[in-house]
This record gives C-alpha cells, sequence and structure tokens, in this order.
C-alpha cells in the first residue's frame, strides 16, 4: 500500500493569518465573541472553545462592549455597522483575498456592469461580498443556473466574478460554454483563490498520473473549497471519501491492497491531514 499526500495541505497563509489574530484576540480583554465559524472545521474551532470562546451566528446575541472575531469570509456591511453601535472592539480576520474581490466589484460596478457571482447564495463570503454593492447581483452556481440568466435578454455589459473557493471546473465549463454560445459583452474576470485552484490542479495531476489512488479529501462538510476537491474527483469517476478527520475514517471500510492520495481543504489543520496519513499508514 502507498499513501501520496498533496504538495499543499492543511492551512492556506490566509487561514494562518486569520488565526493568529483570532488567537490574539483572548489577549485584549472581556468575552471573546466568534461571529460564525473562523473557518468552516470543526476540530479548529474546537480549539477556541477549549480557551471559553462563544460562537453565535445571530449578532443578536453578542452583548455590548466584547471582544467579536469575524470570519475569514468576511462580514456584511450591516452586520460590522451593528457590532460598533454596541462599541464591540472587531477582529477583523477577512482573507485579502476576499477583500480584494470585494474592492474588484465595487468597481466593476461603478463602470457600469451587471454583476454576475458565482458561488453559494448563502455562503458567507458571497453574503459579504452582495452587502458592498449598490445594486443587486445574480448569483449563480449550476449550469441550469447561468444558461438561465444569459438566455434572457438583460441589459449588459456583465463581469462575471466567483467565490474565492468555487470549483474551477465549473468555472472552466462556464468559459467554454459561453464561446460556444458566441456571447459578447460578457467578462469573465479571474478571481478564484490561486491556494484552492492550485491544490485542484495538483489533485488532478496525481489522477492523471495515478489513475487507481483512492482520493481521501479532508476536510470540513461545510467548507466551499473542500467540497470543490471532492466535486473534482467524483467527476473524475474515481474511489473519493470525505472525512474530516482520523476518527471518521476509521469508521469507514476503505478497499483493501489499494494506494492513496490524501488532499486537504484549506481550513484544515495541519494536524489532522497528518493523523489520517498515519493511520493510513497503519493499514
Amino acid at each position: 500500500m502507498e499513501v501520496r499526500v498533496a504538495t499543499s495541505f492543511g492551512f492556506c497563509k490566509g487561514v494562518r493569518q486569520a488565526f493568529a489574530l483570532a488567537e490574539r484576540s483572548f489577549e485584549l480583554g472581556g468575552p471573546v465573541y466568534f461571529l460564525g465559524e473562523l473557518v468552516h472545521n470543526h476540530d479548529a474551532m474546537e480549539t477556541f472553545r477549549a480557551r471559553g470562546a462563544r460562537i453565535v451566528e445571530n449578532p443578536e446575541e453578542i452583548p455590548s462592549g466584547v471582544v467579536v472575531v469575524t470570519r475569514s469570509h468576511g462580514i456584511p456591511k450591516d452586520v460590522r455597522e451593528g457590532l460598533l453601535k454596541k462599541n464591540a472592539t472587531i477582529v477583523d480576520t477577512t482573507c485579502p483575498k476576499v477583500k480584494r474581490v470585494q474592492v474588484l466589484a465595487r468597481r466593476l460596478e461603478e463602470e457600469g456592469y451587471h454583476l454576475v457571482v458565482f458561488g453559494k447564495a448563502s455562503h458567507p463570503e458571497v453574503q459579504a461580498l452582495l452587502s458592498v454593492l449598490k445594486k443587486q447581483a445574480q448569483v449563480v452556481a449550476a449550469p441550469e443556473e447561468w444558461q438561465k440568466v444569459f438566455a434572457v435578454d438583460h441589459q449588459g455589459p456583465f463581469a462575471v466574478l466567483a467565490q474565492t473557493t468555487f470549483p474551477s471546473v465549473l468555472l472552466r465549463q462556464f468559459e467554454n460554454w459561453v464561446r460556444e454560445q458566441g456571447l459578447l459583452g460578457v467578462r469573465i474576470v479571474h478571481t478564484l483563490c490561486d491556494e484552492t485552484e492550485k491544490r485542484q490542479r495538483e489533485l488532478e495531476q496525481n489522477l492523471e498520473q495515478n489513475p487507481g489512488d483512492v482520493v481521501i479529501v479532508v476536510g470540513g462538510k461545510h467548507s466551499a473549497n473542500t467540497r470543490s476537491l471532492f466535486v473534482l474527483a467524483e467527476r473524475r469517476g474515481v474511489p473519493v471519501f470525505w472525512v474530516e478527520n482520523a476518527a471518521e475514517l476509521r469508521l469507514l471500510s476503505l478497499p483493501k491492497r489499494v494506494s492513496f492520495f490524501v488532499t486537504s481543504g484549506t481550513s484544515t489543520p495541519d494536524w489532522v491531514v497528518q493523523e489520517v496519513v498515519a493511520y493510513l499508514q497503519s493499514l
């Protein structure tokens, strides 16, 4: 049995930065509240719960005068304003790449483009992005959705952006569709996170070189970039298992006498991936 591990695994640079800021929030004095999960990973968030942090989804549950750590996915404009009225000390851990998309979207809107966002409408990153726009943008995720949007005779021009963790394979599918349809007035702006793209490319390259590998994707079940890795392997038709940690992996009936390729989402702690690898090597 052979266990191959992706070159890039564990926390990405943005998540490491967010964790460092979150850890320093405990030095500011007073109770620490997390407005939603800093990242979509249960094991990672448990480290903060163990230190007494409260994690809430509703801003109204946050009392006045406390320390509030925001998501690395961004924070909606109205939520920020509400926290400031409560005299909260805001620790903004928004990933710089997510902030870049917000700035870019506002600029494109000012230039007269109608915005179409590829992503999940309920995802915190998309909600934060929509909150900084003056006009309503359309959010799409699947072929039937974008075909419906661009089949209607809306007034253009259009600018297409994507949630930073959106599956690159779907965005490439959309680009091919635009070319096939001969659509004009559609500007596709590259906003995918290069780190998530790098992990997706490495997974694709491994499957080309080692088509018999069983893929193990490690990451939170609510993590969009982890889901992108799973979707990529699933679309290639290879055996793929998505687990949050080694404990979950031990409950599965894994194939015998096979080789494994282990990859992870950018919000998965390094130690969680290492425990998964150690378990596979012990089989």
